[in-house]
């Protein structure tokens, strides 16, 4: 009994960060998660993946149980914690040895399948000291636990690795198992620069996530842009749609702003997966009407400020406006990449809709009450891996997918609003390879396709 005591207690490892960046008393801890978790909203679908802080919670807390809310309505039976090695300088990335975590009132249980995958692979090894006082996984499975207290951890601390082993890693983990993982990338942003200065600089890392750049992601950024940019250029990962989930500074808690430490929470989907709640849709189109009205009425849309606004709209997004009237097309206009708020993008691009588009005559203020207002929401374009035509053309679905064709120096692009004329999927190729100068039928190894999604919903919804 006593050798198989002494084993169990082998198995587990032992908070270390309990009692300093969240309370080291089970019901203290539990009540602790529940407030960061209080007026956190489940995602409008299931994230495939989060960025969450991990500072202590009485600084980044909420910002975490914003991110780990977002996840409420999933079942994921695997999550991935990728955390930056904050005290422990190795090489690669590093797996605990046990086969659980014990924190106050509760244990996680480790993955053990998937750490022999990758260990096995080459891809991480076990290095129980890269996990014996790493802050940024601990603070995220008292979260994880509430939420999902069934799924099972795998944890992930990143040393000395370059992007392209962690994307991976990222992509061995989902195809191992026939439900891919929930990853959650630990990370905070800026460190101690003055409140403005970071104000700046997180304003920049936000930009950088939310317009797909990983690349120019660096630690200055974020602690965990190693975790980023790793699972940003991953198969799994790329093109994902991303959304912004709320941003916060130490000074905030603090009050010094002299030194001061930035925290932000992002909600990453499949570019297939719906990604804006009810509200927030009544409430873009709302602006893209009172946009319209005020061009048209005052002679000068209004001058519009991303703060204050609801955070989702804050999100660098690109889009697409479509004003019919009486069912027939009045105007569409709209961006193919984000580069601003979606919030200014979307009342930009309905004014535009309104009087550049070159195919129609300037809308004018006595037709406003008959237009009817649609917008689509783009996601980045990602690669489709298709083998053939055939291959392709199963896996377009009308009416959401944009395609981007490219071979032979030429370059064809169809926006989803497309399919409304060409609803079946061999017209809708044949149309896109002749816009693109390509011939009838051409397929060839270095044929290039991308796929960007839209979220589209009008005011007739």
């Amino acid at each position: 009994m006593g050798e198989m005591n002494r084993q169990t207690q082998i198995s587990a490892r032992h908070s270390a960060m309990a009692g300093q960046f969240f309370p080291g008393e089970a019901a203290s801890l539990a009540r602790a998660v529940e407030a960061c978790l209080e007026g956190a909203l489940p995602a409008a679908s299931p994230p495939r993946a989060v960025i969450s802080p991990h500072a202590g919670y009485p600084f980044s807390g909420r910002l975490a149980g914003a991110a780990l809310g977002a996840t409420q309505a999933a079942a994921p039976q695997r999550i991935v914690v990728l955390s930056p090695s904050h005290r422990h300088g190795f090489n690669g990335v590093a797996l605990p040895s046990q086969d659980r975590y014990a924190l106050p009132g509760f244990e996680a249980e480790i993955d053990t399948s998937a750490r022999a995958a990758l260990v096995n692979s080459g891809l991480a090894h076990v290095e129980d000291a890269a996990h014996d006082r790493e802050h940024g996984i601990e603070t995220q499975l008292p979260f994880l636990h509430r939420l999902h207290p069934n799924a099972r951890i795998v944890p992930l601390v990143i040393g000395r690795a370059r992007p392209g082993q962690v994307a991976a890693i990222v992509d061995a983990l989902a195809g191992l198992f026939d439900l891919p993982p929930l990853f959650v990338l630990s990370s905070d942003l800026s460190h101690f620069l003055t409140l403005e200065q970071a104000r700046v600089h997180d304003a920049e890392t936000a930009r950088l996530i939310e317009t797909g750049k990983p690349d120019a992601l660096t630690g200055a950024h974020a602690c965990g842009a190693a975790a980023i940019h790793g699972f940003m250029s991953s198969a799994y990962g790329q093109g994902m749609r991303v959304q912004r989930l709320g941003q916060a500074n130490s000074a905030d808690v603090t009050g010094d702003a002299a030194r001061t430490v930035g925290y932000g929470a992002w909600a990453f989907f499949a570019n297939t997966d719906k990604a804006f709640l009810q509200g927030d849709r009544a409430g873009l189109l709302e602006t893209a009407r009172g946009a319209l009205r005020a061009r048209l009425e005052e002679g000068a849309a209004p001058a519009l400020s991303a703060d204050g606004l609801p955070t989702a709209w804050q999100t660098h997004g690109a889009s697409f406006v479509t004003l019919t009237k009486n069912g027939r097309l009045r105007g569409c206009l709209g961006t193919l990449e984000a580069h601003r708020p979606l919030v200014a993008d979307v009342a930009d691009n309905a004014v535009k809709s309104a009087l550049q588009d070159p195919r129609f005559p300037p809308v004018s203020a006595r037709e406003l009450p008959d237009l009817s207002i649609k917008l689509a929401l783009l996601s980045s374009a990602a690669p489709l891996r298709c083998a053939d035509e055939a291959e392709l053309l199963a896996q377009l679905i009308p009416g959401r997918d944009g395609l981007i064709l490219s071979d032979k120096g030429r370059r064809g692009v169809f926006l989803p609003m497309v399919w409304d004329s060409l609803p079946e999927p061999p017209a809708f190729l044949a149309a896109l390879r002749q816009k693109a100068g390509l011939p009838a039928g051409h397929w060839s190894d270095t044929l290039q396709v991308e796929r960007f999604c839209a979220e589209g919903f009008s005011e007739r919804d």
